[in-house]
């Protein structure tokens, strides 16, 4: 969590870098229009040691020269026509482009393409695959197993190392829009959009074979294409309004599914690779369906008597997809059990009904009261498996004494709250809150449960310069009737005696378990002269789950902050804050009692583990206007630092694998960005700019990552990675030079 908000931080800083500007614009009149813009160009310097995509992950930095922003505006001098045309990071990865125009009051259009790329890895990854369509497929294999060492030839290690080739693992988003807004009148309105995402590249992805004994990594094939449609209008009256809108969602995926040669088949070394019931020459898993969601929204407001306004929302959906079903496995040496149906046939229907009332008919109080449903209508086929099912490529069917089906989940949800604010006094108001939820759900553990939450939020203001707030809600959610077996009895027909005692994992599923919820918060801004601000905070969340003896115990987080922004004079500011965010939980796991299934007859067995997560960030700035519109400066400086800690204890029991501490995660985040502007002329400016970045990580199961891990853990000797360190540390340093000219 920490090293993702260090690389979001950090590419916004060096956006700031290359995009503050506070020089005004001239313009250019041309008969009945006048013509604004600014454009520049620059070149980014630069040095960096290190993981250079972990640096890269959501940017493009090239060390060339740059056409960082261009802008152009065209008006009609009457105020009825208008263009604008906006480029950043032009040519680069991380482009966008967007044209608006149209005449004020009636129309409006926009087009807009956008770039965003994200970089896993380019230094470290390898594999010794060749890929075409999703098809992975190996020129050798080893030609020796189980060897615990990298000096045998032609054992796993030896052969993975010598026979792999790098791969760059990256992803690059690419986003279209197109926005169109019409009113005829000023009743009328009508509005369409349509939008394309395209997403291509290979990121890491896990699979298993041989009865999932064996680790295969492989690089994903991204290629998907998303469509989004949109369409509506809305007529508004004097004390009504009403709007209707049409959204369709389709998603396809050009890579269905992943083939891949297994590299520790190694039965047809010289010859053609053999299936045995032990050992498949291929592997083969299906990948996300091709779908299609389609919705209809009803939304209107009306202004009732004794100054009640409503607001409400209806819409029907349906989400449809109908993927063909693969084989349960590739390997031609297992008997395929008969499937009845030959694809999902899926098919949900959401519907979604809003309603709110708010009143403020009396005097300093304002009512409101809200009703929310939400059903999840899963018309899915039902597929029944009389002949069992293959659970990998070795084997044979297992079958269910009742044969195995499937059902179809679905769920509704039904929101009903009650708010009332009330003013005391010119300095004080508060607010009390109401809250029910009631869920009801098919064939799972807990089919309803009801969660109730209430509390104050109190507003003290005693003058202009200082504001208190402060607020607390307590939730509490039953699970009664939980049943650890019922979603299993559906599907194999087994008692839920059986399934209590032989599949436990099943207990207190952590979005169906009860839990006592806590959530208070403050927050205080104090402004004691007109050129200081102070501000602070603190956020304190607690869950219980009281009924859970398996999973999570507790969950804490506060977050507590502080900051300040000063102006001693007109051409200076300096601005900071630190803020502190922990996370401590707490959770039991089980390991299986041979003899009896349960945890309470071995206590030995259970483990428990407790965790820390800690984060720190500190930021400081400055904004200066050394000579007012001649020459500026920003300087700004961040720091993070985050930390997660993992005690386990537990499993005492002779022959029980001891639970153990994980080792400790650290996150360091450091930056620095200094930006001069100078102006030549009042159209005309030179940007320097120099920023810093450094980032360093300590992660147990990141940073030991290599094609093979046998020496690591003896259950992966014959397994074998992409060895893809996604937190490498690095260094850089980013210089920027450019030249604005506007008019």
């Amino acid at each position: 969590m920490a090293h993702k908000m260090f690389g979001l931080v950090s590419t916004v800083s060096l956006a700031v870098l290359l995009s503050w500007s506070s020089l005004t614009w001239a313009q250019i009149d041309l008969g009945n229009f006048t013509i604004t813009g600014e454009a520049e160009v620059g070149g980014l310097p630069r040095h960096k040691n290190g993981n250079a995509a972990k640096f890269e992950e959501y940017r493009d930095t090239p060390e060339t020269v740059i056409v960082p922003q261009l802008q152009l505006m065209i008006g009609g001098k009457k105020e009825d026509f208008y263009l604008s045309f906006d480029s950043t990071k032009t040519g680069l990865d991380d482009q966008n482009y967007r044209l608006r125009f149209g005449r004020y009051g009636l129309l409006d259009v926009e087009f807009e393409w956008d770039q965003i790329p994200h970089f896993f890895n380019g230094d470290t990854a390898a594999t010794p695959f060749a890929t075409r369509n999703g098809t992975f497929t190996l020129s050798s294999k080893p030609t020796t197993l189980g060897v615990a060492n990298c000096t045998t030839v032609g054992g796993v290690c030896e052969w993975v190392n010598s026979n792999s080739h790098r791969e760059n693992l990256n992803l690059l988003h690419g986003f279209g829009r197109f926005k169109l807004r019409y009113t005829p009148t000023p009743g009328w309105t009508f509005s369409g959009s349509y939008s394309s995402q395209n997403v291509n590249g290979d990121r890491a992805f896990g699979t298993v074979t041989n009865g999932f004994s064996n680790i295969t990594e492989l690089a994903e094939p991204i290629d998907y294409q998303m469509h989004n449609i949109e369409v509506g209008g809305e007529y508004a009256a004097s004390w009504w309004a009403l709007g209707l809108k049409y959204n369709a969602s389709l998603f396809h995926n050009n890579s269905s599914s992943l083939v891949w040669d297994n590299p520790f088949n190694i039965s047809g070394v010289g010859a053609a690779c053999v299936d045995t019931s032990a050992r498949t020459c291929r592997g083969r898993l299906d990948l996300y369906p091709s779908n299609q969601a389609h919705t209809w929204t009803l939304s209107g407001t009306a202004k009732l008597p004794v100054k009640t306004t409503f607001l409400g929302t209806v819409s029907y959906g349906m989400r449809l997809q109908n993927d063909s079903f693969l084989p349960f496995t590739i390997n031609s040496a297992i008997a395929q059990p008969v499937l009845r149906r030959s694809s999902l046939d899926g098919d949900v229907r959401p519907t979604m009904v809003n309603a709110t009332l708010v009143n403020r008919y009396f005097d300093r109080l304002d009512l409101k009261a809200y009703y929310r449903y939400y059903d999840l209508d899963n018309r899915s086929k039902r597929l029944f498996l009389e002949g069992g099912y293959i659970r990998s490529d070795t084997g044979v069917a297992v079958a269910a004494a009742d044969g195995l089906r499937s059902f179809p989940y679905a769920y509704s949800k039904q929101n009903m709250g009650l708010d009332a604010r009330y003013d005391f006094t010119r300095w004080l108001s508060g607010k009390l809150s109401y809250g029910w939820e009631g869920m009801h759900r098919e064939r799972r553990e807990l089919l309803t449960a009801d969660e109730h939450s209430f509390g104050p939020t109190f507003d003290i203001r005693p003058n202009s310069w200082l504001l208190f707030r402060a607020s607390y809600r307590r939730y509490l959610r039953d699970a009664r009737d939980y049943d650890a077996g019922r979603a299993v009895v559906y599907e194999t027909g087994e008692t839920a005696e059986e399934i209590r005692r032989n599949r436990l994992e099943a207990l207190r599923k952590f979005d169906e378990a009860e839990r006592k919820r806590n959530k208070l918060g403050f927050f205080t801004q104090i402004s004691l002269f007109e050129n200081l601000t102070l501000h602070g905070g603190f956020d304190f969340t607690t869950d219980d789950f009281p009924g859970s003896d398996i999973g999570t115990q507790k969950d804490v987080n506060y977050s507590p902050s502080v900051g300040f922004v000063y102006a001693p004079v007109a051409w200076a500011s300096f601005f900071g804050d630190y803020n502190w965010d922990r996370f401590d939980w707490k959770m039991r796991a089980m390991q299986r009692n041979a003899d009896t299934q349960t945890p309470e007859a071995n206590p030995d067995r259970v483990w428990t583990s407790r965790g820390i997560d800690r984060v720190h960030t500190f930021g400081l700035g400055t904004d200066l206007k050394l000579i007012e519109n001649l020459l500026g400066l920003r300087l700004h400086y961040g720091f993070s630092y985050g930390e997660s800690l993992v005690h386990a204890s537990g499993s005492t029991c002779a022959g029980c694998t001891r639970a153990t501490d994980y080792p400790s995660v650290t996150n360091r985040w450091h930056e620095l960005v200094a930006r001069f502007e100078y102006a030549l002329h009042k159209n005309v400016a030179l940007r320097f700019g120099y920023y810093f970045n450094r980032y360093s990580s300590k992660d147990y199961g990141v940073d030991i990552m290599k094609l093979w891990m046998g020496d690591v853990d003896t259950g992966t000797q014959d397994s074998i990675f992409l060895g893809d360190r996604l937190k490498g540390p690095f260094t850089a340093h980013v210089g920027f030079m450019g030249l604005r000219l506007s008019f």
